[in-house]
């Protein structure tokens, strides 16, 4: 009998260990996630920068302002709580204040939706403009949640 609660035991503690493990694994998927987000709308900012000093034509801003939209839509997500630990550089008040940061989010998602609209019209000094509004939705989020 004492085998079966040993076996028992060791068992309770695998699924324990294996539950830790995944949340752990969640928590680093999030991340990786959201870095890689960041990463692709970093991108795409500065491939619509580069068309909107260039002057245009603004259509090949299109797919980038989009991705910009994706990653808005996706990285809110990406912040579940207990997400704030390892290499990143979100601060702790993401999650205190979840309701403003999201909101933020939304900000960039609605200001991303008129960047490609702007660019699929195809005035490229309104696509400059635009863009400083996108980058001003950003910088709101930076300035509070960002390391």
């Amino acid at each position: 009998m004492t085998n079966r609660f040993t076996r028992i035991g060791a068992a309770a503690l695998a699924l324990l260990v294996a539950g830790g493990i995944g949340v752990a694994m969640a928590q680093g998927d999030s991340l990786a996630a959201r870095k890689a987000n960041f990463k692709m709308a970093a991108d795409a900012m500065k491939a619509v920068k580069g068309v909107a000093d260039a002057g245009g034509p603004t259509a090949a801003a299109v797919p980038e302002a989009e991705k910009i939209v994706q990653m808005a839509r996706a990285n809110v997500g990406h912040f579940p709580a207990g997400s704030g630990a390892g290499d990143t550089k979100a601060k702790p008040e993401i999650w205190t204040d979840k309701a403003d940061f999201d909101a933020k989010f939304k900000n960039l998602e609605t200001a991303s939706l008129k960047l490609v609209d702007v660019a699929k019209a195809g005035d490229a000094k309104a696509l400059g403009a635009q863009f400083g509004a996108v980058g001003g939705t950003c910088k709101a989020c930076h300035d509070v949640y960002r390391k």
